[in-house]
C-alpha cells in the first residue's frame, strides 16, 4: 500500500473499507487531504475499486447526494474502527449510520467482460454504499478487528491497516513509503549526533 505522500492508491487486496477510509490523507496532521473532493473524484475511485455506476450513469443531482452520503459513511467507518481496534464499541450514532447502509438499497452483482461487479440500481445509486457497508461490517465482526492500526508515521499519515505480522507490532501502512521514511529520518538523526560529539 502506498502512503499518502504517493500518488499511488491502496493496494485492491486492502479491504474494500479500508481503502474507502483511506481516501482520506494524513489525517493525524492539519491539514488533512481529502482524495474524494468532487462527485467525479467519488465515481473514479468507485470504478477503480470494483462498483459501477447503473446503466445510463447517474445524473448529477444523485451523484452530489451519494458523494454526501459516502462522505459521510467513510467517517463513520473510521470512527467504528478505531473504536473495535482500541478494545471499544463504535458510537450508536455511527452504527446507526453503517447499519441505515446496510438495509437500505443495495447494489446487485452483474456480468462485466468475463467476470462480475458491484452495479449500482438505477432506481438508487445509494445502493453503491452497501458493498462498502458490508466490508466494514465483516470486518468490524470479525476477528481482524483487533488487528486494525493506523500509521505511526511521524509526518501524520494516518492511513489504516490490518496488521497481519506475526509479532503484532507493524507500526507504518507500508514499510516502502512509511516505513523507509522513518527509517531514514533515524538515520540522520543519528548521523547529526555523531557529528555533534565529533565537534
Amino acid at each position: 500500500m502506498a502512503g499518502p505522500g504517493s500518488s499511488r492508491s491502496p493496494e485492491r487486496t486492502e479491504e474494500l473499507c479500508i481503502r474507502f477510509v483511506n481516501t482520506m490523507a494524513w489525517r493525524r496532521r492539519q491539514p488533512s487531504e481529502e482524495r474524494l473532493p468532487t462527485p467525479e473524484a467519488l465515481r473514479r475511485w468507485l470504478g477503480a475499486n470494483g462498483l459501477a455506476e447503473p446503466p445510463g450513469g447517474i445524473a448529477p443531482d444523485r451523484m452530489a447526494a451519494l458523494h454526501d452520503a459516502a462522505l459521510t459513511l467513510r467517517e463513520a467507518i473510521y470512527r467504528a474502527l478505531l473504536a473495535v481496534a482500541a478494545g471499544g464499541a463504535p458510537a450508536a450514532d455511527d452504527l446507526a449510520l453503517l447499519n441505515g447502509r446496510l438495509a437500505g438499497p443495495g447494489a446487485e452483482i452483474a456480468p462485466v467482460g468475463d467476470g462480475v461487479a458491484w452495479h449500482g440500481r438505477p432506481a438508487d445509486p445509494l445502493g453503491l454504499l452497501q458493498p462498502i457497508a458490508l466490508s466494514a461490517a465483516a470486518l468490524l465482526t470479525g476477528p481482524r478487528a483487533r488487528r486494525v492500526r493506523q500509521c505511526q508515521d511521524e509526518q501524520g499519515c494516518g492511513w489504516l491497516f490490518i496488521d497481519e505480522s506475526r509479532a503484532q507490532n507493524r507500526r507504518w501502512c507500508s514499510m516502502g513509503d512509511c516505513g523507509n521514511r522513518a527509517k531514514a529520518s533515524r538515520h540522520r538523526a543519528r548521523l547529526r549526533r555523531l557529528e555533534e560529539r565529533r565537534a
